[in-house]
């Protein structure tokens, strides 16, 4: 936003001392004015405007009872309605909350919260009555960028945390993409600017967009640690190294797989850490299917690690003669000549090899059934049956053991503490512009 912009248009309050009212107005020179005004505060617009050297088009919206907070809300709202529907641009319009009563004054603020407009105050240190009165004429100063977007900045960062942590990654990029529209704390920005590319790396890296997660999780570090330069937090250093332990079992995925061009062991890890996220959101079915492919994924590894071949490609010469005929009428494609082992078939064909992975399978016939029997049911495969907690919990227990998956991971958290508050360090104190 443009600060120095020329202000356009300018929504003010109306009441008490007109000497600031004018001063704003003389230092601004806006063509529009909209006045938020009481029934005995309208004729202080004539003695305001009266100072002026030029005629501004003026509207008014008179509130009935200047010191009911709905109905100067209402009124509030006409105000910023009005603004609206001028076609001005947000940064040319100024909002100015120095006059009128000290409701007027917080329901203007209220009504135009929701809008990247700038924000003024007139006032001073030098006032009448021991310093307790009003500003003294002709000592009158100018606080510009008391926006409370700057204290509503520190609820939003509040919420964005809420739902990073609930892993609400979407939720959480529209509020910081909303948020940095308009003028933020220094503080708030930076901590906003890290944490969106960190959104993003951690939703790809739940949709298994594995180069993508890489691509946003580097460049989220990268600005973390620009941001720790500024404001060291203790808690912040942390989490940055869970996320670059995120960033390193990628790299070790991506060069297992030579770029997601082969199977590899450490998929398992990644696909069942992420059923155990599905688990703890609550979302059974999703976390079953993960699960079955987990199993169906191990079997292919373990049938090309045993046999170098894929087990949907696999010659009827290669399969063991006790189980040939069988397999050549249940799995032969015409279209090949080749055989297509689905998941059982697979570790029957290993089991008649005489390996571990086979023979264990088949001991556990009865764990693998009900995590067949699940997948079917699911509404994701060909049910309408939904997975319950405990069903599934069973079946990631029984498939973890199973594949001999090694390393359980969570995607890391931010704290509710660790930014540094910065209304602490008087950011959000108004800046004197001149007097």
């Amino acid at each position: 936003m443009d600060k120095n912009r020329k202000p356009e248009l300018m929504v003010m309050t109306l009441g008490g001392s007109v000497e600031p009212l004018k001063k704003s107005l003389s230092a601004h020179r806006p063509e529009q004015i909209i006045f938020l005004a009481s029934h005995d505060s309208v004729p202080l617009s004539q003695e305001v405007l009266k100072a002026l050297d030029y005629k501004p088009v003026v509207h008014f919206e008179i509130t009935e009872d200047p010191n009911k907070m709905l109905e100067c809300y209402k009124k509030a709202r006409n105000c910023i309605d009005r603004a609206k529907r001028s076609g001005i641009l947000k940064e040319a319009i100024l909002v100015d909350y120095t006059g009128g009563t000290k409701v007027m004054t917080a329901a203007l603020i209220l009504a135009a919260v929701g809008n990247s407009y700038r924000f003024h105050y007139v006032g001073g240190r030098v006032r009448t009555k021991n310093g307790v009165g009003v500003v003294v004429d002709g000592k009158e100063e100018f606080f510009e960028e008391m926006s409370p977007w700057s204290l509503f900045a520190e609820e939003e960062r509040r919420q964005v945390i809420t739902l990073f942590n609930g892993r609400n990654f979407a939720g959480a990029v529209e509020i910081i993409r909303s948020a940095c529209e308009r003028t933020l704390p220094p503080e708030i920005r930076s901590y906003f600017q890290f944490l969106l590319p960190l959104c993003e790396g951690f939703s790809s890296l739940d949709q298994f967009q594995h180069k993508e997660a890489h691509h946003h999780l580097k460049e989220g570090v990268d600005l973390l640690s620009l941001h720790l330069e500024n404001h060291p937090v203790a808690e912040l250093t942390t989490f940055r190294e869970k996320i670059e332990t995120c960033l390193r079992f990628i790299n070790a995925l991506l060069h297992d797989t030579l770029g997601l061009q082969r199977f590899h062991r450490i998929l398992l890890d990644d696909l069942l850490n992420n059923a155990r996220r599905r688990i703890a959101d609550g979302r059974f079915d999703d976390a079953s299917a993960r699960i079955y492919r987990a199993l169906e994924l191990y079997g292919q590894i373990v049938f090309t690690e045993a046999t170098g071949l894929k087990n949907d490609g696999v010659p009827p010469e290669a399969v063991p003669l006790e189980i040939k005929d069988t397999f050549s009428c249940k799995y032969l494609d015409s279209d090949t000549g080749k055989l297509k082992l689905p998941l059982s078939a697979t570790f029957e064909f290993l089991k008649a090899k005489g390996h571990p992975a086979g023979i264990t399978f088949f001991e556990k016939m009865e764990e693998m059934k009900k995590i067949q029997s699940s997948r079917n049911k699911s509404i994701l495969a060909h049910g309408i049956q939904p997975v319950t907690e405990k069903g599934v919990r069973s079946l990631f227990s029984t498939v973890w053991e199973f594949v001999g998956a090694k390393e359980s991971f969570d995607f890391p958290k931010l704290s509710e503490n660790e930014a540094a508050a910065f209304e602490k360090k008087g950011e959000c104190q108004p800046k004197r512009l001149g007097s």
